[in-house]
């Protein structure tokens, strides 16, 4: 049998694919977003999260962005 999925698929570093796995890992099991890891870059993951992904993401940089001492 065939299972066809529409996702979305994300090429990244290592510790932002990380990081969206561990995000993915605190969900309950029926918001789960992850279709498939691919491998240590390269995530398939649903369509209809990406906005989420990416509001979650730009935080995680804003919260880990350095700014120099005044």
């Amino acid at each position: 049998m065939v299972n066809i999925f529409k996702g979305l698929y994300i090429s990244c570093d290592i510790p932002m694919a990380q990081f969206i796995i561990n995000m993915n890992a605190t969900l309950p099991q029926t918001q789960k977003f992850i279709l498939h890891v691919l491998d240590d870059t390269r995530l398939f993951v649903r369509s209809d999260m990406a906005g989420s992904i990416r509001d979650k993401i730009s935080e995680f940089r804003e919260q880990n962005t350095y700014e120099k001492p005044a």
